[in-house]
C-alpha cells in the first residue's frame, strides 16, 4: 500500500485495538460466559486459522492498530499458541500484546507465553471461596487460579490483572474481601459489571455501588490522576488507589457507565467474525475475504467500510427498558471473546 490511513469510523473515533479469539473452548463453565451443558464447539475447518489471523493484524497494523489482545473461550487449549504469539509480536507495528485467560493452566505456559514476548495479562477469578468458585466456574478449582497469579507475578508479567464479575445474589459479598486480596498482593484488580450476554439476566451491581461500598471501608481510597484528572486504563477502567498500598482498584461500567464515546476497538471471533461492538450481535465474515484473491489493500478497504457502520455506544439502556427484550445478545462470550 502506498499511503498510511488510519482506521477511523464515522464518530471520529481511531481504530488501535484488536481483541482475538483463538477458541471458543474452555476448560471451565462460567455461568455468565456460557451454558451449564456446554455449547458445541466449532469444528476445527470452522475456527480461524493462526495464518488469517496473522495476516489479518499485519493488514491492520499497517494503518495504526498497535494493540492486540488474545482471548477465547480459553486461549490457553488451543495448541500452538506460544508460536502464535511469538509471530504477532514480529509484526511491524503491534506494540502491545496481552491475554485474558482464567489462569488453571498457566503453569504450564506463562514461561513459553512470557518469552514469546506476552508481557501483560488478565486472570479472571470471581470468588476466593472454594465452593462458590465452583459454583460459578461449574468445573473449576480455586487453587490453579491462586497458583497462577502467583507465578505469572513471578514470571515477570506486568501488570497482572484480576478481572472479577459481579454477580448479584452470587459473589457480591465478597466485595471487601477481593479489595484485601489485591492489598496483600499489591495487584491490579477490576470489577466488571455483569451484563446479559448469551440471555443472562440478573440485577447489575453498578460501579458506583461497589465503590461506595469500599471507600465505607478504606480509608484515602482515591482515583488515581493523571494530569489532574482520574486516570482510565485503555479508555475502559476508572482507576483508584490507596495512600498506603499499591494496589490498583478498576471499574470497569458498561451499562452503568458506558465508555463508548473513547471505544478504539474491534472484536475477531473465533469463527473467524468480525464484531464491531460486543453489544450489537452483527457480525462479518473476514475468512471470506482472506481466503479469496484479494490484495491487503483491499482487504483493508472492506474495513475501513465495515467499520462506518460502527455504532456511537451500545443501546442496552433503551433496550432494558422494554419487557423480555435482555435476551438481545444471543452469542456467548465464549464465542464472541471476553
Amino acid at each position: 500500500m502506498d499511503k498510511f490511513k488510519p482506521l477511523i469510523d464515522s464518530h471520529g473515533r481511531k481504530i488501535t485495538y484488536l481483541r482475538v479469539s483463538i477458541t471458543d473452548r474452555c476448560n471451565l463453565r462460567c455461568v455468565y460466559c456460557m451454558p451449564e451443558k456446554g455449547v458445541n464447539p466449532l469444528n476445527h475447518n470452522e475456527i480461524i486459522s493462526y495464518e488469517d489471523i496473522l495476516r489479518f493484524v499485519n493488514v491492520l497494523a499497517n494503518h495504526g492498530v498497535n494493540k492486540v489482545r488474545i482471548t477465547g473461550g480459553e486461549p490457553l487449549v488451543r495448541k500452538g499458541l506460544v508460536d502464535f504469539t511469538r509471530s504477532l509480536g514480529k509484526i511491524a507495528g503491534i506494540t502491545d500484546i496481552s491475554m485474558t485467560t482464567n489462569g488453571t493452566l498457566l503453569e504450564q505456559y506463562a514461561a513459553g507465553l512470557y518469552s514469546a514476548g506476552l508481557k501483560r495479562i488478565n486472570i479472571s477469578l470471581d470468588s476466593l471461596k472454594e465452593d462458590r468458585f465452583l459454583q460459578i466456574s461449574r468445573m473449576g478449582n480455586l487453587k490453579d487460579v491462586l497458583r497462577g497469579i502467583k507465578l505469572a507475578q513471578k514470571t515477570g508479567f506486568n501488570p497482572v490483572k484480576i478481572n472479577t464479575v459481579l454477580i448479584k445474589g452470587i459473589n457480591d459479598d465478597e466485595i471487601i474481601d477481593f479489595v484485601h486480596f489485591a492489598r496483600e498482593f499489591e495487584i491490579n484488580l477490576r470489577f466488571i459489571e455483569y451484563m446479559p450476554i448469551g440471555g443472562n439476566v440478573t440485577e447489575t451491581i453498578t460501579s458506583k455501588e461497589i465503590e461506595d461500598k469500599i471507600r465505607r471501608e478504606f480509608d484515602g481510597f482515591e482515583p488515581i490522576l493523571e494530569n489532574g484528572h482520574q486516570a482510565v486504563s485503555q479508555a475502559v477502567s476508572k482507576e483508584f488507589g490507596f495512600k498506603d498500598n499499591k494496589a490498583v482498584i478498576g471499574f470497569i461500567s458498561p451499562l452503568s457507565e458506558h465508555f463508548c464515546a473513547g471505544c478504539n476497538r474491534l472484536r475477531l471471533t473465533a469463527s473467524g467474525k468480525l464484531r464491531l461492538c460486543l453489544f450489537y450481535d452483527s457480525e462479518y465474515d473476514i475468512k471470506k475475504i482472506l481466503s479469496g484473491e484479494h490484495e491487503d489493500e483491499a482487504v483493508f478497504n472492506w474495513v475501513s467500510n465495515l467499520i462506518r457502520l460502527k455504532q456511537d455506544k451500545h443501546n442496552f439502556s433503551e433496550k432494558a427498558k422494554k419487557p423480555g427484550s435482555l435476551l438481545w445478545a444471543n452469542d456467548f462470550m465464549n464465542g464472541i471473546g471476553g
